[in-house]
């Protein structure tokens, strides 16, 4: 029991990376910089513009880092 409260206070958050590149960076880049990372249906999706709940999303993201 000992060794496995010891393990839970060992634990480190998961770190979050998309294709490389970690999370707080992500956050950093511009739209077109963030494009580069996505595949092809993403990147048209994103090119023809985005409806209001993913830019809401995005912006959030943006606003808690």
């Amino acid at each position: 029991q000992q060794t496995q409260e010891a393990l839970k206070k060992q634990r480190t958050f998961r770190k979050y990376t998309y294709r490389g590149v970690d999370l707080g960076q992500l956050l950093d880049m511009s739209n077109n910089a963030v494009m580069e990372l996505l595949h092809c249906r993403a990147r048209r999706r994103f090119s023809s513009g985005l409806n209001r709940k993913p830019m809401a999303f995005i912006k959030n993201l943006r606003n808690e880092k």
